[in-house]
C-alpha cells in the first residue's frame, strides 16, 4: 500500500500544462515595444528571452516526499540500468514527462538527466554503457548575453562599393 501512495506522489508532481511560458512570453512580447524584423528585433527578443521576470523569482521550497523518492532510487549504483529503480516510479514520471506533462516542483536538472538517461536506455536511444563526450563548446562565464540596442537606422551606401 506504501508504494502505491508513494507512486501517486510521484504521478501527483506532474500536470498537463505545455503552453504556460510560450503563453507567459507571448505576454511580454505583447508588452514591449520592438524594432522592425532584422537583428536589433532578434536581440531584443533574446534579451526579453533571458531575461527572469520579478514575479518568477524562485522560491526555496523543502524538497516534497515524492522527490526524496526519486533522489533514493536514483542514487544507487547502476540505478539507469536497474529494473527495480525503473518499476519504482521512474518509468512514470519519464511517462509524465515524454507525454507532454510538466512538473508541479521543481527537479535539479541532474535528477531529470537521470530520468531521461533511464529511459533512453531502455528505449535504446542510448547505448546501454555508452559515455558522453566531453563537450567542445562550452560557453566560457566571460560570454554575456548581447544588449538590447535601441532602434537604428543603417545606412547602406551602394555606391561606396
Amino acid at each position: 500500500m506504501t508504494t502505491n501512495r508513494n507512486d501517486n506522489a510521484l504521478k501527483n508532481e506532474l500536470h498537463i500544462d505545455p503552453l504556460s511560458s510560450q503563453n507567459s512570453f507571448q505576454h511580454i512580447l505583447e508588452a514591449s515595444e520592438l524594432p522592425p524584423p532584422g537583428p536589433l528585433y532578434y536581440a531584443a527578443r533574446r534579451a526579453l528571452w533571458l531575461k527572469s521576470p520579478d514575479n518568477n523569482t524562485p522560491r526555496q521550497i523543502s524538497p516534497s516526499a515524492s522527490r526524496h523518492k526519486l533522489e533514493n532510487l536514483l542514487d544507487t549504483s547502476d540505478a539507469i540500468y536497474s529494473d527495480a529503480v525503473w518499476e519504482g516510479g521512474i518509468h512514470k514520471v519519464w511517462k509524465g514527462l515524454s507525454g507532454g506533462a510538466s512538473l508541479k516542483r521543481r527537479l535539479p536538472m541532474n535528477l531529470v538527466i537521470k530520468i531521461v538517461h533511464c529511459a533512453w536506455v531502455r528505449d535504446e536511444t542510448w547505448p546501454t554503457g555508452g559515455v558522453a563526450p566531453e563537450p567542445d563548446d562550452m560557453v566560457t562565464e566571460e560570454a554575456q548575453p548581447l544588449p538590447v540596442m535601441p532602434e537604428t537606422t543603417l545606412i547602406i551606401d551602394n555606391e561606396s562599393r
